[in-house]
């Protein structure tokens, strides 16, 4: 079936249609750590993860989960009466099954709670803890998101990722056959990655069969790997052209019936050497949207290659 849209299925409009009204994530840091960090897949992580693990957004894991969640509902509240559990920093699913159910639980304090969203990497979804996150289910929709952020082997490998690609896909359909909604992360802008990596990301994604995409904007923060090596010239951030170019070539390939959850990331206040090119996210949102209406582009518009 084939989906009408105006330019790209905006996640708004999915949350509306499948809850009658907005649906806010509220971010949640829960004191995970990550198998890159620890030895047990890598060590250092990612070359452009800091401290936070993507969680700045998010208190700090020394105040409880229960009172996390009281608190990002106290400052959404007024905007939504919907939410889902966001576990957002570092790699959700990286402790034993029983703390996994615990912390999970903690954050399913309000009626209004319509979800749970998990993290994750794509080397971290053991069948045990599918089987955990399927319990969920009777009570609350079960949302993972992979950081997959390339699928060419050698970008993962510059990036310290610690997985393949081969676990995106096995993890991809062992979520998928639970009955699990799966979202993917890519950095869209990672200039290891070519224009034709961005097209097999839209491809893979389509042939996966999953629910919704996160597109990042690259930006780099202090105490990285990849800050040391912007300042010393050896790494040199892609063009904001060529960002739109890529993420409007990604939503042209990918299937139109795939949600975007995301298109340019934000990134943290403070710390950041380069972020966005200076300018607001929905200036950036105004680019990419305005281009595809003067090209007459859209997602899906090259799809049919499937069925070729």
């Amino acid at each position: 079936m084939v989906i009408l849209l105006d330019l790209y299925n905006r996640l708004s409009e999915y949350f509306k249609n499948r809850y009658g009204e907005r649906v806010q994530r509220l971010p949640i840091n829960a004191g995970f750590t990550c198998p890159n960090k620890t030895g047990e897949r890598g060590k250092g992580g990612c070359i452009y993860c800091d401290l936070t693990g993507s969680g700045f957004a998010a208190f700090k894991p020394k105040v409880s989960i229960e009172e996390q969640v009281k608190e990002m509902i106290n400052r959404y509240e007024k905007k939504a009466n919907k939410f889902l559990a966001y576990f957002q920093a570092n790699t959700n699913t990286y402790a034993p099954v029983d703390e996994l159910k615990q912390k999970y639980e903690s954050s399913l304090i309000d009626d209004r709670i319509v979800g749970l969203d998990v993290s994750t990497r794509p080397d971290c979804v053991p069948d045990e803890v599918i089987a955990l996150l399927k319990t969920f289910k009777d009570r609350v929709d079960v949302y993972v998101e992979l950081g997959v952020e390339s699928i060419n082997p050698n970008t993962l490998k510059y990036m310290n990722r610690g997985h393949s690609l081969a676990e995106v896909i096995d993890s991809v359909n062992r979520l998928k056959k639970a009955g699990l909604e799966v979202i993917l992360h890519y950095i869209i802008d990672f200039p290891c990655d070519t224009l034709e990596d961005v097209k097999e990301m839209a491809k893979v994604s389509s042939a996966l069969k999953v629910d919704g995409v996160k597109l990042h904007s690259l930006y780099i923060v202090e105490n990285t790997k990849l800050a040391d090596l912007y300042r010393s010239g050896e790494f040199v951030p892609l063009t904001l052209d060529d960002f739109v170019e890529r993420v409007i070539t990604f939503l042209e390939y990918l299937d139109p019936q795939v949600v975007i959850h995301r298109l340019v990331a934000d990134p943290p206040k403070t710390g950041t050497l380069h972020g966005n090119w200076g300018i607001s996210k929905i200036k950036i949102l105004n680019l990419i949207e305005d281009t595809m209406r003067e090209r007459g582009s859209y997602q899906g518009k090259y799809f049919n290659y499937l069925n070729n």
